[in-house]
């Protein structure tokens, strides 16, 4: 007879019939579709054939009927298989260990470079770094993502303008940019100071040069506040001029406020909850509550597992869940004006130098359409309007 392809999953076992009645018990089987297959008579008394495991009992109790004996010769299959590695769990124990500290070990921090940086930096980056879980053994899963872990330690360093995080395999990656020492003072070539825009002059303190205003004139822009020629007439020579130039300016900001404007603000309360993700099947193994917060924001991040170079298809998810409650805030027109200042102000300010003083405002405009402010400020400010300008060869000759 055939055989079947689930034999080795079943697991089957080759059987020796002894007797005289064998052939009907062949065909018993037959007739009560007991899968039974390569019969093979060996004398008057006595044949073999295979069988499923599962069909044994059956098999004995038409044996025992028929008084026959049996014997088993071979045992294959599955089962058989499961059994004699039991058999050895010793064996299994250690395989079963080997891969899991294999796994744990792709999973954790073994190297940290870090390229760009100076000794001393680096240490206060390898020091930030550990003080957010980034050492070697640290289990690479409950670290932050990349994006994460750069923006918190750009915030914690002060001496660098950036900080690439690359992660891989067991390795994180620095890329550090310092921020730029100011050069030493190079040596001054002549020049004017001229105004970059119109003013009223406030103020003047020079250092060298000779002042061509005082303060209460009006300048245009462009027009030379000192001079780099000092000394008298027919003796005049070159000098970087320099100095600063206090004048009073003038700036006008647009900025518009909704009267009514909805937002959400966090609350403060929060749940986390955690799974693993198995060929994109998240199961969940702690915190299985969403906090039943009627609004709420979703941060997930998700670490895949490694077994030594390779990325397995079963990763580490972190869901973070904060409560957020929605407001409406709305505005009176009086309210929305001295928001709008406020507003306007502070636009100003960034773009000013920092030793900038407004020492004036005023509303130029007021006006209200489809439900917000428009609002138009001026301000007078006090600030260095002094700007180099290097005298050329034409200019030392007249």
């Amino acid at each position: 007879m055939k055989k079947f392809p689930i034999e080795p999953i079943y697991g089957y076992v080759k059987i020796g019939i002894i007797g005289e009645h064998g052939e009907s018990i062949i065909n018993e089987c037959v007739a009560r579709d007991i899968p039974i297959w390569e019969i093979e008579r060996k004398d008057d008394y006595s044949m073999t054939a295979n069988i499923f495991v599962r069909d044994i009992k059956q098999v004995k109790q038409l044996l025992k009927q028929k008084k026959c004996k049996i014997r088993f010769l071979k045992k294959r299959g599955s089962p058989f298989f499961l059994l004699r590695l039991w058999r050895r769990n010793g064996f299994l124990l250690g395989l079963a260990g080997f891969i899991l500290i294999i796994f744990l070990l792709s999973n954790m921090v073994w190297n940290i470079n870090v390229t760009g940086a100076d000794p001393k930096t680096e240490f206060e980056l390898r020091k930030a770094a550990a003080e957010l879980g980034i050492k070697k053994g640290q289990f690479i899963f409950l670290l932050p993502n990349s994006r994460q872990i750069q923006q918190k330690l750009t915030d914690k360093m002060d001496n660098v303008t950036w900080i690439g995080v690359t992660q891989k395999g067991t390795t994180y990656q620095f890329q550090v940019a310092e921020k730029e020492i100011p050069e030493k003072a190079k040596r001054l070539k002549p020049r004017n100071l001229i105004a970059k825009k119109k003013a009223i002059i406030h103020d003047i303190f020079v250092k060298r040069g000779q002042p061509l205003v005082s303060p209460n004139d009006y300048v245009q822009k462009g027009q030379t506040l000192v001079s780099g020629f000092i000394g008298k007439e027919g003796e005049e020579k070159l000098v970087p001029a320099e100095g600063t130039v206090l004048g009073e300016t003038w700036h006008v900001v647009h900025v518009t406020v909704p009267l009514e404007t909805n937002f959400k603000t966090y609350t403060g309360d929060s749940k986390k909850r955690h799974y693993v993700s198995i060929f994109g099947l998240k199961v969940p193994v702690w915190g299985l509550s969403n906090g039943n917060f009627k609004h709420s924001k979703t941060e997930e991040n998700k670490t895949p597992f490694r077994f030594i170079k390779w990325e397995l298809p079963i990763a580490y998810v972190k869901k973070d869940i904060r409560e957020t409650d929605g407001v409406k805030r709305i505005y009176t027109k009086n309210e929305a004006i001295s928001v709008g200042k406020t507003m306007a102000k502070k636009e100003l300010q960034k773009k000013l130098p920092d030793d900038a003083k407004i020492i004036g405002e005023n509303i130029l405009q007021v006006s209200v359409s489809n439900g917000k402010v428009n609002l138009s400020m001026h301000y007078q400010v006090i600030e260095n309007i002094a700007s180099e300008q290097p005298i050329t060869s034409s200019k030392e000759n007249e």
